[in-house]
């Protein structure tokens, strides 16, 4: 697979909205990839390293942060799947049921013109129940917006 340079911007629940943030995107028949680095939420602490590895045989999504709090979560659409988060507070176990779960559809893709670029912007959809041991679930729904650069306009 070639890494494809990129633009992710995430939408969420428990995410800042409207920023975008350098990564990858990769594609094949089997696995689409993206990955992404962020500045952690508290000043200081450094970045984090997140991944999305989305496999279209199963449409199973698997998603890692790397950083201050680490996190390895894998949904499926209609199921509840487990996760972990591991913090310097200690380690949680995670559990996720999810409802939706639409990764880059093609037929949603569509293209914007920015500054005399051209992109083509691809759009994945997760709503999921977050559930913690002891604590009533939190639902969050993500949008993940990929930017790839198609080719300079012409001027």
């Amino acid at each position: 697979m070639e890494k494809t340079p990129c633009m992710v911007r995430i939408d969420s629940a428990f995410a800042e909205e409207g920023k975008r943030y350098p990564g990858t995107f990769e594609s094949s028949e089997e696995r689409i990839r993206v990955a992404w680095t962020q500045e952690e939420e508290e000043k200081g602490e450094g970045e984090s390293r997140f991944l999305l590895s989305y496999r279209i045989k199963d449409q199973t999504l698997h998603m890692s942060r790397k950083g201050s709090a680490e996190t390895d979560m894998v949904f499926r659409a209609g199921s509840k799947t487990e996760g972990i988060m591991r913090t310097s507070h200690g380690d949680f176990d995670l559990s996720m049921e999810t409802f939706d779960l639409s990764f880059f559809p093609e037929e949603e893709d569509r293209e914007v013109e920015e500054e005399g670029q051209i992109y083509l912007v691809k759009k994945a959809v997760l709503k999921y129940h977050l559930c913690f041991p002891q604590q009533e679930p939190m639902l969050n729904n993500m949008i993940f917006e990929v930017r790839l650069a198609k080719n300079e306009k012409n001027v």
